[in-house]
C-alpha cells in the first residue's frame, strides 16, 4: 500500500481493523485521488499480526499518547472509520480534534449494551462528528439510529469488499505485442523470489511439452538474483531475452525477463495465466486482484499470508487454482492454457473484482463531497 502525505490539499485519514477493510479503503482513496490529485491520505490500523504492509501506520489502541501525537502531526480533514469499534480511545480522540467522520460498517456492539440514558447522552456526544454512516444491513442502521444518529445520515450499502485499482499500460505497445504473440500461449510469473526461480523454470520446461510455442514472462522479486536466473536459463538451454536489452520478445523467445514494476499492467494483460511468486516459500505475494482485474487466471501455492482474504475470495468463486505441491505448477499451467479454461476463470475473477464496485463508487463520491469536491453534499 502506498502512503501519501499532505501536498497542499485536503488530507484523508482512513482507519480500518482488518486486511480486507484496508484494501477496500485503499481503493476508495486511490480512486478519489485519481479524480482530485490534490487529495492526500494516510492509512492506519490497530497493531496486529494480521496487518503486513509496512506503510500502514500501526496505532496501539491503549496508547493514548501515540494516537494524540499521530493526529497532532497529521491534522486530517476527514476520517473514514472502517470496520472497527467506535468505543476505543482512538475514536474518542477524534472528538478532541473535531475531525469530520464517515463510518463504514463500524462496530457498535459495546455501545449498544449500555443503558438507554447513557446512549442518549454519552453515545450521542461520541457520534456528534459523524457526518454520515454506511452500514451493511438494515439492522445495523437501526442500531445507529438508537444511538442517536439521524436516519437521513445512514445508508445501507452492503458488505465492504475491496477491489483494486489496476495498473495501466501503453495501449499501442499492448496491441503491437499482442500481434507479435498471436497464437502463442503466454504466462506470467510475478515477483518470483530466488528460491523459486528453478522451480518456475523447470515447470515451464514441462508445460512446454504440451504447448511448444509457450512464452514465460518472468519477473524477479529481487533484481540481485538476475545473474543466478540468467545462468540457470543458459544451463537449461532456454532462449532468453530481456526488457532492458531487447525491449520486447520475438517469435523465438521462450523466457522474457521484465525490467521493473512499471510494466506489470502490460504483462498481466498479455498473459492468460499468472503465477503468484512467493506462494511456495512464504514470500511477499502480489495482490491477486490485480491479475483478476486484467483478465489473467491466477495460480498460486499454498503458502499465502499477504492478501489471504483476496486469495480466498477468488478461490471461493473458482477464479484461482491453489497448488499443493511444486510439481502441480507445470500441470496446472498446461491445462489452464486451454482458451476455454482461461476465459472461464477470467470471467469469474472479474466478477469478484467488480462485486464491490457500487459500494466503492458511492464511498468515493461521498469522500469527495465531504472534502469540498462534490456538487452535492448530504
Amino acid at each position: 500500500m502506498k502512503k501519501v502525505m499532505r501536498a497542499g490539499g485536503p488530507i484523508i485519514w482512513a482507519h480500518a481493523s482488518t486486511p480486507a477493510a484496508l484494501d477496500a479503503m485503499l481503493e476508495v482513496l486511490l480512486r478519489a485521488q485519481m479524480i482530485e490529485p490534490s487529495l492526500s491520505y494516510v492509512l492506519s490500523a490497530p497493531a496486529s499480526e494480521y496487518i503486513f504492509d509496512i506503510e500502514v501506520v500501526r496505532l496501539q489502541e491503549a496508547n493514548f499518547q501515540s494516537g494524540q501525537d499521530f493526529l497532532s502531526k497529521m491534522l486530517p480533514d476527514l476520517c473514514l472509520w472502517a470496520d472497527d469499534n467506535i468505543s476505543i480511545p482512538l475514536f474518542e480522540l477524534i472528538q478532541r480534534f473535531s475531525i469530520q467522520i464517515i463510518l463504514v460498517n463500524a462496530k457498535t456492539r459495546k455501545l449498544r449494551g449500555r443503558t438507554w440514558l447513557w446512549r442518549k447522552t454519552v453515545a450521542r456526544q461520541a457520534l456528534r462528528l459523524v457526518s454520515y454512516a454506511f452500514v451493511e444491513t438494515g439492522e445495523s442502521s437501526g442500531h445507529l439510529r438508537s444511538l442517536g444518529l439521524p436516519a437521513r445520515n445512514i445508508e445501507v450499502l452492503g458488505p465492504l469488499l475491496g477491489g483494486v485499482v489496476a495498473p495501466s499500460c501503453n495501449e499501442e505497445e499492448r496491441d503491437r505485442l499482442g500481434e507479435i504473440l498471436t497464437g502463442r500461449p503466454v504466462w506470467f510469473a510475478h515477483q518470483v523470489p530466488p528460491q523459486e526461480i528453478g522451480m518456475v523454470l523447470k515447470a515451464f520446461l514441462q508445460a512446454q511439452r504440451k504447448a511448444h510455442r509457450m512464452l514465460l514472462i518472468f519477473d524477479l522479486a529481487e533484481p540481485s538474483s538476475e545473474v543466478e536466473f540468467l545462468k540457470l536459463c543458459e544451463e537449461l538451454d532456454l532462449i532468453t531475452h530481456a526488457r532492458a536489452l531487447e525491449g520486447e520478445p520475438n517469435s523465438r523467445t521462450q523466457i522474457f525477463l521484465t525490467d521493473d514494476d512499471s510494466d506489470t499492467g502490460l504483462w498481466y494483460r498479455l498473459a492468460s495465466v499468472s503465477y503468484m511468486g512467493g506462494s511456495f516459500s512464504g514470500g511477499n505475494l502480489p495482490n491477486p486482484m490485480v491479475a483478476a482485474a486484467l483478465g489473467s487466471a491466477v495460480v498460486h501455492g499454498s503458502d499465502i499470508i499477504n492478501f489471504h482474504h483476496a486469495y480466498e475470495r477468488l478461490r471461493e468463486a473458482g477464479a484461482t487454482v491453489p497448488l499443493h505441491e511444486v510439481g502441480d505448477l507445470s500441470k496446472r499451467v498446461a491445462v489452464l492454457m486451454e482458451p476455454d479454461q482461461c476465459a472461464d476463470m477470467a470471467a469469474k475473477g472479474w466478477r469478484v473484482v467488480s462485486e464491490g464496485a457500487i459500494a466503492t463508487d458511492r464511498l468515493v463520491e461521498l469522500t469527495l463531497q465531504k472534502t469540498g469536491f462534490g456538487d452535492l453534499d448530504k
